[in-house]
């Protein structure tokens, strides 16, 4: 098993209508900016999936002109 991730959980029991319309309403209310997905259920992960140490790779300019430059080559050739 993946260090982090727990058991799946049990099957959940059928919601009645009432009770997951009061489980959208409360989602609905604290959910903040609007944009922000709405979400009934329980979370999914305490921790990360991966170690919250791990940094990003490091990419500088020049490694990023080179790719959009590659990128450009390709999208020529294929037009």
């Amino acid at each position: 098993m993946t260090p982090g991730l727990k058991d799946k959980p049990a099957k959940k029991k059928k919601l009645s209508k009432a009770e997951l319309e009061t489980q959208l309403d409360s989602a609905l209310q604290d959910t903040f900016p609007a944009s922000d997905p709405v979400a009934v259920g329980e979370v999914s992960a305490e921790t990360p999936e991966r170690p919250a140490d791990r940094q990003a790779p490091a990419l500088d300019k020049a490694l990023v002109d080179k790719l959009a430059r590659e990128v450009g080559k390709k999208k020529k050739g294929a037009a």
